[in-house]
């Protein structure tokens, strides 16, 4: 019996381990914006779920049914739709980015349910916040695009900040939720007050370097996650009695208003922050946005009921961009349109229903864990209320955020948001008329758990390695390296031929080299390498139109201008408001013009 509880324990010990280690793989590598720096994380939690199978049999709080009933319905219809989609490359980031919230997901709710355990999570997410926030405070103060880890690059933003991140959008996604947790720890929790403090101050620096994104839209959410932490919290300190909430409350706010005016001076003291805090959504880089929104619209009109497919956005964004939007639509900026226009109204439907149900159990939660608790107790402060109440407050503020961007694609953020809503379907304390028991249900979803995570362990170690060569692949063909960059795309293409990425860097590998080519032999055998390497990608995705446009710079390379033509008129169809393909097609015309060969206007030229 004492061997099985010392294994019970090193289990639970291994996994805290392994299950902060995976959030921590996450941010640092980008947030997981590319497949590559998410697997690593997803594999660790795959080993996080079968290594939580030796706690099989320890009885817990039993988290609501309801509420992972509608996680189930909700993940399984992404997953198959995502299953399902024209693109299978593109699907896969919604594929395994829903597979690790749901192993987040389950294992915070079925296993993970102490709250001190809980904390401590929050405790060391905070500190590696604080790593990031040094980061970004460099590229802040020097306008540079600084990263701690020199082979990982971030975009361009000059002064604003994003950490690890390459966005400074998505860095806010992250700093808003750890500072809001962190002011409700001090706030609710019970810890020493010397941790109360070193928390009160991550989560102040939090907000502090979240002005320093320059996220306008990190603004608003951060004041709505405040404004609803307020709010909870007065509805707590009622029901304490008038003494209490004079001396407590007196307190709390003293806090957050001082928290508030630190950082309001601070912003005050940048112009550069003034200035885009001042902007508005018609200012240059938030105007595209109702455009895209447009476009998303459309999108979802052409199938309503199950949506175009995951990542089609990527293709229909640019078919329904505005003259004006001139740059790549990657994402809509609004995860609610881009959740309707490829997974339709029954996937809408089925977020509705996980959001509620969530909801409805965390205020359900609150309500025992605060008012009432409060009204029959001494005890003010809980570790299990604060979390609780860091739990809402996130929500609220990342159901703002999501109207004007997309941190809920990406990976990082959305472990993030699974872990905050594994804490409202199980707060972690059994209610006074249950103790903590051994139901099926529970075993049923801890078995569901394992499952899920031998399979994606399996499945991010299956996709690894193609993806490492691929990224190998991408960095030199960026560092003007083409024989390097084509044999890291045949590595790749070993074990992976369905990224149509790789085919892009051998295409654009043999252009490269052919272009060096000394004689014509040598280079028309690379032209040929190229071309078949780029009807291959196409073949893939044949909604996207970067594959016609450098096949038709290849057709005119060699002289084959009527080719050439077919394959401009394909890149046009897909793409017709894009500025610089129009701008290549009228120097397609050009060079055409300057060979001396007339150009018939009712020519229809067919693919080879």
């Amino acid at each position: 019996m004492k061997l099985t509880d010392a294994l019970t324990r090193s289990s639970v010990a291994v996994c805290g381990i392994l299950f902060a280690a995976a959030f921590a793989v996450i941010q640092v590598l980008i947030g997981g914006t590319r497949l590559l720096f998410s697997l690593p994380a997803y594999g660790l939690l795959g080993v996080v779920s079968v290594v939580a199978l030796v706690s099989i049999a320890r009885p817990k709080p039993t988290p609501n049914q309801i509420c992972l009933l509608s996680a189930a319905f909700f993940s399984g219809y992404v997953l198959l739709r995502a299953l399902a989609s024209p693109v299978d490359y593109l699907a896969r980031t919604d594929i395994y980015s829903m597979l690790g919230c749901l192993l987040i997901y389950l294992f915070v709710a079925t296993v993970f349910t102490d709250s001190r355990q809980r904390m401590w999570l929050l405790f060391f997410l905070l500190a590696l916040g604080m790593v990031q926030i040094c980061v970004a405070a460099l590229q802040f103060r020097d306008g540079t695009n600084f990263m701690l880890i020199p082979f990982l690059q971030r975009f361009d933003y000059g002064r604003r900040a994003s950490g690890f991140y390459v966005n400074p959008n998505h860095f806010a996604g992250l700093l808003e939720v750890l500072g809001i947790f962190g002011l409700s720890i001090t706030c609710w929790g019970r810890r020493p007050v010397w941790v109360k403090l070193l928390v009160l101050y991550a989560g102040a620096i939090c907000y502090v370097a979240l002005i320093l994104t320059g996220s306008r839209g990190g603004y608003f959410s951060s004041g709505a996650g405040l404004i609803v932490f307020a709010a909870l919290s007065v509805i707590v300190l009622s029901r304490a009695g008038s003494a209490v909430f004079r001396r407590i409350g007196g307190t709390t706010f003293a806090i957050a208003g001082l928290v508030a005016l630190i950082v309001f001076f601070l912003a005050q003291q940048s112009l550069f922050v003034t200035e885009r805090a001042r902007g508005s959504i018609t200012d240059e880089g938030y105007n595209r946005r109702p455009d895209m929104w447009r476009a998303a619209i459309q999108q979802w009109q052409l199938q309503p009921t199950i949506g175009t497919g995951s990542g089609t956005y990527l293709y229909y964004g640019r078919q329904f961009r505005a003259e004006v939007t001139n740059k790549d639509p990657v994402y809509a900026h609004n995860d609610y349109l881009q959740l309707l226009a490829e997974y339709g109204v029954v996937g809408a439907a089925f977020f509705l229903i996980f959001f509620g149900a969530h909801l409805y159990n965390g205020w359900r939660n609150f309500l025992r864990l605060g008012p009432k608790r409060v009204a029959v107790s001494t005890r003010l402060f809980s570790n299990a209320l604060a979390l609780q109440i860091g739990a809402l407050a996130a929500v609220a503020a990342y159901v703002v955020h999501s109207i004007v961007d997309f941190n809920l694609h990406i990976p990082a953020n959305a472990l993030l948001l699974a872990f905050v809503f594994g804490l409202l379907a199980n707060p972690g304390v059994a209610r006074e008329s249950q103790a903590p028991a051994l139901t099926k249900s529970l075993m049923g979803w801890r078995v569901a758990l394992a499952a899920l995570g031998i399979i994606t362990l399996i499945q991010s170690i299956r996709l690894l390695p193609a993806e490492y060569f691929a990224e190998r692949a991408r960095v030199a063909l960026r560092d003007n390296d083409p024989t390097t960059s084509s044999a890291f795309a045949v590595q790749a293409l070993a074990t992976e031929q369905k990224n149509p990425n790789i085919y892009y860097y051998l295409g654009r590998a043999g252009m490269l080299e052919g272009n060096a080519a000394t004689t014509p032999d040598r280079r028309a055998f690379l032209f040929q390498v190229a071309t078949v390497a780029f009807e291959k990608g196409w073949a893939l995705v044949p909604r996207d139109d970067t594959f016609p446009l450098e096949l038709g710079a290849l057709y005119d390379a060699l002289g084959r201008f009527p080719e050439a033509e077919w394959m401009y008129d394909e890149a046009i169809r897909l793409d017709p408001k894009d500025v610089p393909t129009r701008q290549r097609y009228q120097a397609h015309l050009e060079k055409w013009r300057q060979t001396g060969v007339a150009k018939e206007a009712d020519v229809e030229v067919s693919p080879r």
